[in-house]
């Protein structure tokens, strides 16, 4: 939620401006005149940035993390040639102003659609959408695609007003009301997306069945749905163990929070692989991988424990050989026909 701030960035040097200035001369510090402006509004994409480099560096993916890193750099000159093009009013500015603007609308408009919400699967029930939805009405999501694109790309008004380029106190407040609602909506459609993700992955339920029978007016009560059979669980991962059954499809790794594309067998491989790195790009924006050297003790943890005993016998006898499976073991036993 860094980039929310990004006005209020702006709005700190404003502040001190005037306050340096006595409130005496307002036009001085607004953003045709402050450099110091135009450097405040790009921190929010810096720290962003800063972030995305740690994580490709706690979890050596290039996906997402560089493509994400690579967003907010476009975000950063968006706002740098920005303020040069209010500052200087030159022409040559401008130029690059509609160019990176155009970037980085185009840039976050898709992730925002693809990554953040998950949507444009054109395999899926509804076309565009993803398999799995939260909200009843479908046209909310469309609706929400829509408004996304459109108000990524209000930086127009900057190069239509290219004559008036501070603008009227009313466009102004119109641009940066919308960035707002645009930002909740983002909020709202993130959260969503999260959450179905949780429920493919089975760390959250949809629907929690009550415990308890319901009376409705005009029937009788609603039985409460038969209790779930007991299943055995692997002592190595602590996962119940089910009995095999025809046509189920497994998610793929689900604890590093790969969720499985629905209809992923109806498509072509590379477009579905393809799918399943978008779906699960989201997921991984927030979780940290150890390195490989760092998993070993985790690994060996998960393992048998070995009490003192064991460990000194070991020591004492000073049996150096290498372990044996046991399938070299039945090998070296005779059998009955041999001998």
């Amino acid at each position: 939620m860094y980039c929310s701030q990004t006005y209020a960035m702006g709005n700190i040097a404003l502040f001190f401006c005037l306050y340096a200035k006595h409130w005496g001369e307002p036009p001085q510090c607004n953003s045709s005149h402050s450099r110091l402006l135009g450097f405040f509004t790009t921190l929010p994409s810096i720290w962003r940035a800063f972030q995305c480099i740690r994580r490709y560096v706690d979890t050596k993916n290039v996906f997402p993390h560089l493509l994400n890193f690579g967003k907010y750099m476009f975000g950063v000159l968006y706002y740098a040639t920005l303020s040069m093009y209010r500052i200087d009013k030159v022409t040559r500015f401008q130029a690059p102003f509609i160019t990176f603007a155009l970037l980085n609308a185009v840039y976050c408009s898709v992730w925002d659609l693809v990554m953040d919400w998950s949507l444009g699967n054109v395999y899926a029930k509804h076309p565009l959408l993803r398999e799995t939805l939260a909200f009843r009405r479908v046209w909310v999501y469309y609706l929400a695609m829509a408004l996304d694109v459109i108000i990524r790309f209000n930086w127009i008004f900057y190069a239509i007003f290219a004559h008036d380029i501070q603008h009227s106190a009313v466009l102004s407040f119109v641009v940066a009301f919308s960035e707002i609602c645009r930002r909740g909506m983002w909020t709202i459609f993130r959260v969503e997306n999260e959450h179905c993700t949780n429920v493919i992955l089975f760390r959250a339920s949809r629907d929690v069945p009550l415990p308890y029978a319901l009376s409705t007016p005009d029937g009788p009560a609603d039985q409460p749905p038969p209790p779930e059979p007991l299943h055995a669980q692997d002592p190595r991962t602590s996962l119940p163990i089910s009995p095999p059954t025809l046509g189920v499809v497994v998610p793929p790794d689900v604890e590093h929070g790969t969720p499985s594309t629905p209809g992923a067998s109806l498509r072509p491989r590379a477009l579905s692989r393809v799918g399943t790195m978008l779906a699960s790009a989201h997921a991984q924006d927030f979780q940290r991988k150890k390195r490989p050297g760092e998993m070993s003790g985790a690994t060996v943890a998960h393992g048998a424990p070995e009490s003192p005993e064991d460990t000194s016998d070991e020591e004492d006898s000073g049996d150096t050989r290498p372990y044996k499976d046991e399938d070299a073991i039945e090998e070296e036993i005779p059998s009955d026909d041999t001998q």
